[in-house]
């Protein structure tokens, strides 16, 4: 009893940054109304982006400009915080048809994030370049063959999201690609001026929009598709809304999307009055992003939440994210809709539509040219139209903001392994993920004993991480599983003997790579 009273005051004293609020039950557990089902497409891209278009201009015109840097690689790093839409910008860059004229032999697209080891990058840049994978350890034979892939060719190579600092790693990794022909070029783009400087590149400094841009990106949001305009008073609340989005772009199309379901302007009002736009410094997450998910339906809450258990640029499949939500019970049977699928689809459908997912470019950034985009686009149309599964399916991704507030909202119960999160696992643990190669700089696993309630336990394969081997981690998974009785959710590649005691168990993935 005195367990259960301190975690309620826990929870009480939380209630204000989960978006609890006091009423009472209603019976209806598939919370708010859901909204109507998105039209699906094969490739979706952002085609308007306000208030960049200087931005781009000179990253177009670095690019394709003659002049070259004769004793040193080519480098532009885009520099800014989070949410201003560096990533955004690069995209428009790389695939803008004026790309053309730079006659660039390779294009190639990396995301790194926090996670750079000089053989991981090497190899996924290799990757990038030749569309097929590398398997090797050895640092000296991926460097002989990506310096045998640029030699004498004229790159693009974007580095999407670089965070480390130390120069001596990145000198590593930039040996083979001096190797290119002159006019090659590096596009960066990264939170950390030092960065920057270690890369020994030029720097182009992202700001915050301007005013009458800010409410470009807020008022297209925050229209529905039947109105022209807002109307007085609902301007006037919106209008100060945005002051308080500081001119990130992220934050005023997630607000945006919360507000354009929401027609009173009272409600208008609540948002702007909330006490979440001052929170305290220690709380490193956007407030508009926060005050977002408050005010979301209990349902969407859950699955958004889950979603902290992905890595940062983690391209999901929506089929397979409503299976795991499926075997969570996060999906309820309303009046409207009896199927769950269908359920699970809605669901998804209304986080995209609120800006918590965004669609995956990485289609649009292994293509080389327009060409190549409208015949991927064709051949998916015609494999459609015969009722055979596309080759162009679409994935999904979270920008690393909201990865973080995922992670804020559910710090108790989600845990994804990563070094840098501490040396145990916590016991209120319910749902845990790893990447195989975060398992080496980690030697705390034996503490997820303690997890006893454990519900989920995900094997992550990111489309940036390479190089563990999975027979290290055999011994200590058939130590660890005969403690989880209450298993629903089990996705793990190359494990498939361990799980008879798993009553409960609703997913399994066992397959091999």
């Amino acid at each position: 009893m005195k367990e259960l009273l301190e975690k309620l005051e826990y929870l009480a004293k939380q209630k204000g940054a989960l978006g609890l609020r006091e009423g009472t039950y209603s019976g209806d557990r598939s919370g708010s109304k859901v909204s109507q089902k998105l039209p699906s497409s094969s490739l979706v891209v952002e085609s308007v982006i306000y208030g960049r278009d200087a931005d781009r201009e000179k990253i177009s015109n670095w690019l394709t400009s003659e002049t070259d840097n004769h004793n040193h690689l080519s480098i532009l790093s885009i520099v800014g915080m989070g949410g201003l839409g560096k990533t955004t910008l690069t995209q428009h860059v790389y695939n803008d048809p004026k790309m053309e004229e730079a006659k660039f032999d390779i294009k190639a697209w990396v995301c790194l994030s926090d996670h750079f080891d000089v053989l991981t990058v090497t190899k996924a840049i290799l990757e990038a370049i030749t569309k097929s994978k590398d398997d090797s350890g050895d640092l000296e034979m991926v460097h002989g063959r990506l310096k045998e892939k640029i030699s004498g060719r004229k790159f693009l190579l974007v580095l999407d999201d670089v965070w480390n600092e130390r120069q001596e790693e990145w000198e590593a990794v930039r040996t083979p690609l001096s190797y290119g022909a002159p006019g090659s070029r590096i596009l960066v783009t990264t939170r950390i001026e030092k960065v920057a400087s270690n890369m020994r590149s030029e720097v182009h400094h992202l700001k915050q929009l301007e005013e009458d841009e800010c409410w470009k990106v807020f008022e297209k949001q925050a229209l529905k598709d039947d109105d022209l305009r807002l109307n007085g008073e609902k301007m006037e609340i919106g209008r100060r809304i945005v002051e308080k989005c500081k001119g990130l772009p992220l934050a005023l199309k997630t607000i945006g999307s919360l507000l354009r379901t929401k027609s009173s302007s009272s409600y208008w009002k609540s948002v702007l009055e909330s006490d979440i736009w001052d929170l305290p410094k220690e709380v490193e997450i956007i407030p508009a992003l926060l005050l977002s998910y408050q005010h979301l339906p209990s349902h969407l809450k859950r699955c958004f939440a889950y979603c902290a258990l992905f890595p940062k640029d983690y391209e999901f499949d929506k089929k397979e994210l409503i299976l795991l939500w499926m075997a969570e019970g996060f999906l309820h049977h309303s009046k409207q809709i009896k199927n769950v699928q269908e359920i699970g689809e809605q669901y998804f459908d209304d986080l995209l539509t609120r800006s918590f997912f965004l669609q995956s470019s990485l289609q649009m950034r292994q293509t080389k040219n327009v060409q190549e985009i409208g015949e991927q686009c064709f051949d998916d149309l015609l494999r459609r139209s015969f009722s055979l599964e596309s080759s162009f399916e679409m994935r999904f991704v979270m920008h690393d903001l909201l990865n973080d507030l995922a992670k804020y909202v559910c710090a108790d119960f989600c845990f994804r392994l990563k070094f840098d999160k501490g040396s145990c696992i916590p016991n209120t643990t319910r749902h845990f993920s790893f990447s195989l190669d975060d398992v080496q700089y980690f030697d705390g696993l034996g503490s997820l004993t303690d997890a006893e309630r454990l519900r989920s336990f995900h094997s992550i394969t990111n489309n940036c991480s390479y190089g563990f081997d999975p027979c290290q981690f055999t011994i200590l998974v058939h130590e660890l599983f005969s403690k989880f009785k209450f298993l629903r959710v089990l996705s793990l590649n190359g494990y498939s003997d361990f799980v008879r005691s798993m009553i409960l168990l609703v997913i399994l993935n066992i397959s091999i790579r």
